[in-house]
């Protein structure tokens, strides 16, 4: 029977009916039927789930202790055996039974060793399924919810963040996260810098496109992580550190890190903790980001690797954002 077609019925191994002590016609039904079950699970055949039961049971067969009633399939094969060990590579390494008095059912040193790491692949193997079987029926977060809180627009403080980071930046593009319909986008190009936009809601980016910006429709996190390393000469996050869990802003800030060349500026500029309230139900609900403190901020962005962490020597204004700047060390 090929490894990868499943039996079509008892027929294709029931063998010759007429010998003494063949099964009965329905006990090879049932069998035909659990084996075309266990193909379907397992299937394709070559799985992970697949190889590491056969590795296991390779393992166990051939090295470790024989445990009468703990495989259906080994007792079924050689019932009312008491070894069902074969010779194998580590036959070499344990003692004749004729010699040093070791008794018929007295395990050496190796034998134990081995049972232990057998057992070990069983608990591995449970503890493993416990795990896929919780991550199949754990809650998962709403999908595609970045429409529901829109970044602000920079209106009057895009040219301070822009000259900041123009002033600072040694060279190449600079990014801007969620870019909204391209505010810094367009500053920056009339000041000859080359700035390329992130945003998620299409139709937003769209704006910002059909007005000569250069936008990729997105999350932040998956540009960041797909763009060469060193390849940004400036960034520039709003919006999304807003609404992203705090757990999300810890990678979010180590890509960004990583996309920057030594020396680059990044400003992060985020909303007051008090604003958070005055935001859509819906989005409150749910949208798993919370503003944070400053304080807070200026830790992430130091243990993220930045230095010369500090708010925005220029200040926002009458804007009631935190603006802060950080530098990837040189």
């Amino acid at each position: 029977m090929s490894a990868g077609q499943p039996p079509t019925g008892a027929a294709d191994f029931a063998g010759d009916d007429s010998k003494a002590g063949s099964p009965a016609p329905a006990d090879q039904a049932r069998a035909a039927d659990a084996l075309r079950e266990a193909f379907t699970r397992l299937s394709p055949q070559g799985s992970d789930a697949w190889n590491f039961l056969a590795a296991f049971t390779h393992l166990g067969d051939r090295y470790g202790p024989y445990h009468p009633g703990a495989s259906a399939l080994s007792d079924s094969v050689a019932p009312g055996r008491t070894d069902a060990r074969r010779p194998g590579p580590l036959d070499r390494l344990r003692p004749r039974r004729d010699r040093g008095g070791a008794t018929a059912g007295e395990k050496t040193d190796l034998e134990e060793a081995m049972g232990h790491v057998v057992e070990a692949f069983r608990f591995l193997s449970a503890r493993v399924e416990t795990l896929e079987a919780r991550l199949a029926v754990q809650d998962r977060p709403v999908d595609g919810v970045a429409w529901l809180v829109p970044a602000r627009p920079l209106g009057s403080i895009a040219g301070p963040v822009a000259g900041h980071v123009l002033a600072r930046s040694p060279g190449g593009v600079i990014v801007h996260a969620d870019c909204g319909e391209g505010d810094l986008l367009r500053v920056l190009h009339e000041r000859g810098a080359e700035a390329h936009g992130v945003e998620p809601r299409g139709a937003v980016a769209l704006h910002a496109i059909e007005s000569g910006c250069s936008v990729t429709i997105a999350e932040a996190s998956e540009h960041l992580a797909s763009s060469p390393e060193g390849s940004s000469g400036g960034m520039v996050l709003s919006g999304v550190v807003d609404r992203l869990p705090l757990h999300a802003l810890l990678p979010l800030l180590t890509r960004s890190r990583r996309a920057l060349r030594r020396g680059a500026p990044l400003v992060v500029l985020t909303e007051p903790v008090a604003t958070v309230d005055a935001r859509a139900a819906t989005a409150q609900d749910l949208v798993d980001g919370r503003p944070l403190h400053q304080a807070t901020w200026e830790l992430l962005l130091q243990r993220a690797g930045f230095v010369e962490v500090a708010p925005l020597p220029e200040g926002t204004g009458d804007d009631r954002r935190i603006a802060l700047s950080a530098v990837v060390p040189s």
